[in-house]
């Protein structure tokens, strides 16, 4: 793949309306998470002012854990469908939802840089996956997290 040139798990996923990461929510913060190596999901994210914390310079936290919880969780989807031999959204739909975050804010995050989530599977079965996740900064590991993400079924998205 050419520099410059991803697959962003998200763009493949029909009927994601999620705040943090459905790239059908046109108010959602909108992450692009992509395969940068074997078992290692990237997303760049580009924090807005109205991010904030109390403090004007830093990023909220409760961002940071949106991001870090949609990174994870769309990282889960696509090892699932890579494990199945699948491209991303082909098929029959694969869907994970949050069992548990945990994070572990090491640093402040100033508000003015993109950062980088690193996430890699860690453990994995048809019923669950556990992914971590290391928010950096100017290189500076900033949050450390664990999500444990829980297989749903496709009828899980729909409302009723």
């Amino acid at each position: 793949m050419a520099p410059g040139c991803y697959e962003f798990f998200q763009d493949k996923l029909l009927g994601n309306h999620c705040f943090g990461c459905g790239s059908e929510n046109p108010y959602g913060l909108q992450i692009k998470s992509y395969w940068q190596a074997d078992n290692l999901a990237v997303c760049h994210f580009t924090p807005q002012t109205y991010h904030t914390a109390a403090p004007t310079h830093f990023l909220n936290g409760g961002v940071i854990a949106t991001i870090i919880d949609c990174h994870c969780i769309c990282t889960a989807i696509a090892y699932a469908y890579q494990l199945q031999g699948r491209l991303i959204g082909s098929g029959k739909a694969v869907w994970y939802a949050t069992g548990e975050l945990s994070i572990r804010y090491l640093r402040p995050v100033n508000i003015e840089d993109t950062v980088t989530l690193e996430a890699s599977v860690t453990a994995f079965s048809d019923k669950k996956a556990t992914v971590t996740c290391e928010l950096k900064s100017h290189q500076k590991i900033c949050v450390k997290a664990t999500v444990e993400a829980l297989a749903v079924p496709d009828e899980w998205m729909r409302s009723g």
